[in-house]
């Protein structure tokens, strides 16, 4: 192949790198949610010492 030569995909290429990407997004999607319940677990847990540090009452 030439440099600056382009290459076409035909709808075959695009259903193969479809198929091979599907399981990838599948399975980064989860590890995303796993990702964002241990930031918001995170989160409430600085806010709780935050509102501890600097409430009266304790």
């Amino acid at each position: 192949m030439l440099r600056g030569e382009a290459e076409l995909a035909t709808k075959r290429d695009i259903e193969r790198m479809e198929a091979k990407i599907d399981p990838i997004e599948t399975r980064l999607g989860g590890e995303l949610t796993l990702v964002r319940w241990m930031m918001g677990l995170i989160l409430g847990g600085v806010v709780a010492l935050i509102m501890r540090a600097f409430s009266p009452a304790w």
